[in-house]
């Protein structure tokens, strides 16, 4: 009943909801906690989003990947949150489905400004755990097609000079897709 009513204060949209909402992220059912971000990120504005960005540090990947998307739902004022997330030490450690709904974030915001942080990502090696860097650096590519401004094309014409073959071809691949 709780999840019924949380989804429909998101679908009327009214900010005077927000705290209503907003204790609903400290239900102790998994699913009442994502129908109330989904609901967040439904109604959106700053204090929506602090809310969400409190559920990123939630027990529950599902919750955590949740409140990723629907900060991404809510515009460039969710870029800083989700791109200090992104420059942690810990993100490399978080599994790989939590990582790529940052990105998909970042691709739903749509922004230049995440375009330096979509850059450090791609020059980042590592040489343990290559291929969880590796499916990093496709998702930051994925990014940058989706962004698809000029200076997203920028950073990718740049990846295609890399001496890492791998990325040179990725980087390749996505301005075909591009043009």
């Amino acid at each position: 009943m709780v999840r019924n009513i949380v989804y429909i204060l998101g679908r009327i949209g009214k900010k005077e909801a927000v705290p209503y909402v907003g204790k609903a992220l400290q239900h102790q059912d998994m699913r009442v906690r994502r129908e109330a971000l989904q609901a967040l990120g439904l109604i959106g504005g700053s204090e929506a989003m602090e809310y969400a960005i409190g559920s990123l540090d939630d027990p529950d990947i599902k919750i955590r990947e949740t409140a990723a998307l629907n900060l991404g739902k809510m515009g460039e004022e969710a870029l800083a949150p989700l791109a200090e997330s992104m420059q942690s030490k810990d993100f490399h450690k978080k599994e790989l489905r939590e990582i790529k709904a940052y990105f998909k974030a970042l691709g739903m915001i749509r922004s230049d400004h995440s375009i330096p942080l979509l850059y450090s990502l791609l020059e980042k090696r590592k040489w343990f755990g290559r291929a969880k860097a590796d499916e990093i650096r496709a998702s930051a590519i994925e990014t940058l097609v989706r962004i698809g401004t000029q200076e997203a094309r920028e950073v990718l014409e740049m990846g295609t000079e890399s001496r890492d073959e791998a990325l040179r071809e990725a980087c390749s691949r996505a301005l075909t897709e591009l043009s």
